[in-house]
């Protein structure tokens, strides 16, 4: 025999199970409605979602919305696109200051602001090898090798023909007496 308290527990969870097998009888479609999202994985849009007609204030402020997106939209893509143009620019200054560099044009480089400080080292150093460069050239036709290094030195050994006269004109100096 169940005492009173268990045939409540029973009695509540029988009333329990009829009350939902009642509500889902009433609502199959809401079974449905969730069972999409749960086999896909996909969510609803919020058009999809929306069955409601919306007031026009609701509408007018949600075109607001979308139009200021857009234009939020459109000016960062266009900055961006500037931003790309004068990149390309730079990097086309950059290519022409080094073909007229490489053909030994004398090139200002503090005039051109719009250089990186890295292009400017860039610019700095062909310079100056394109200067060594044509002073190496300079000296290959003139032949005039000393002007890069300066003179040579002289030798310290004499020639044989001096050393020959040398002797030849040298004397045997008396040793004085050890005593």
């Amino acid at each position: 025999m169940k005492t009173g308290l268990a045939q409540d527990t029973t009695k509540s969870a029988k009333n329990l199970a009829q009350q939902i097998a009642k509500q889902m009888a009433r609502e199959p479609l809401e079974i449905l409605k969730t069972s999409r999202e749960q086999i896909t994985g996909e969510k609803l849009t919020p058009k999809e979602e929306q069955h409601k007609p919306q007031t026009e204030d609701q509408q007018k402020e949600i075109n607001k919305a979308n139009m200021l997106n857009d234009k939020l939209k459109s000016t960062r893509m266009v900055e961006a696109l500037n931003y790309e143009i004068s990149d390309i620019q730079k990097q086309d200054l950059f290519k022409d200051l080094q073909k007229r560099i490489s053909e030994g044009e004398e090139i200002p480089i503090e005039d051109f602001a719009e250089l990186s400080f890295e292009q400017r080292d860039v610019l700095k150093a062909q310079i100056e090898a394109v200067k060594m460069q044509m002073q190496m050239q300079n000296a290959k036709n003139s032949n005039a090798k000393f002007e890069l290094f300066g003179p040579a030195k002289k030798g310290r050994r004499m020639g044989q023909k001096q050393a020959a006269q040398k002797e030849q004109t040298r004397v045997e100096k008396p040793v004085p007496p050890s005593g």
